[in-house]
């Protein structure tokens, strides 16, 4: 067991399982290729079982080395649920549940300690983040509503109604084609039509979004400091460990010197 713990401790372990993520990433990306042969989709088909293999294998040695205490890190039963759910996935005949196999990729965010900083600052910005939508909604929909009512009977298409007018607007918000397919037809008929559209820029593009980002900073920052404080106090508690074993051993060898001089008085 201590030998199998070592291997997956070993540091050339998270790398060979982070190639073979890479490896069945690219399988199951040229798998969609509809022009390959039976023989090359039996070979693919072989890898992507392989690279499977190697996933329970990993899972099973963490479940065998670390019991129990693997359940208490939220992120070993995130692997454990993607490497179940993949056996699933690829035994099953319906092509649209067998391309969930490609959510086996997530798997790396498990491996990779960045990207589980990544994901929980994510998750942390949510409650925040709903709020931002919420205000987002509010300012879409009061836009769609002047919109529809000032241009829906000259331009239909583009707000005909609050939905046309919420998915023009939010073309406007992305920059995509909005001067030339969105504000200027419009300007030709309404002079003033640029008011709306950079009322609109400003409120969104610049300021609810630089919002959402300075919440995902700060929610980067908070997660990052909080696993850095966690890690030292890890390394803390291996250097204490490491002082307690050398204690051990020098009061060993003193013991055993009391006893040799013992010995020799007697």
């Amino acid at each position: 067991m201590n030998m199998l713990e070592n291997l997956l401790n070993w540091k050339y372990t998270q790398k060979i399982i982070t190639v073979v993520i890479i490896v069945n990433a690219i399988v199951l990306g040229i798998l969609t290729d509809k022009t390959l042969s039976a023989d090359e989709i039996s070979c693919l088909e072989a890898i992507d079982r392989l690279c499977l293999v190697i996933f329970v294998i990993e899972l099973i040695a963490k479940l065998a080395v670390y019991k129990k205490s693997f359940f208490k890190e939220s992120w070993n039963i995130f692997d454990f649920v993607v490497v179940v759910s993949s056996i699933i996935f690829i035994s099953s005949s319906i092509s649209v549940i067998r391309a969930f196999r490609i959510f086996r990729i997530l798997k790396a965010i498990a491996e990779f300690p960045e990207l589980q900083i990544l994901v929980s600052a994510m998750l942390k910005t949510i409650p925040s983040m709903t709020w931002s939508l919420v205000l987002m909604f509010i300012i879409f929909y009061i836009f769609a509503v002047f919109g529809s009512t000032m241009y829906g009977d000259a331009f239909p298409d583009l707000f005909g109604n609050v939905g046309a007018s919420m998915f023009t607007l939010f073309q406007v918000m992305t920059f995509e084609s909005w001067a030339t397919a969105v504000a200027r037809p419009i300007m030709e008929d309404h002079g003033f039509a640029w008011i709306f559209f950079l009322a609109f820029i400003l409120l969104t593009s610049i300021t609810v979004l630089n919002v959402m980002v300075g919440i995902v900073v700060d929610a980067v920052s908070t997660v990052s400091e909080a696993a850095r404080q966690k890690k030292e106090l890890e390394n803390d508690s291996h250097s204490d460990d490491d002082i307690n074993q050398e204690i051990e051993l020098h009061l060993k060898e003193i013991e055993k010197l009391l006893a040799l001089k013992k010995s020799h008085q007697e």
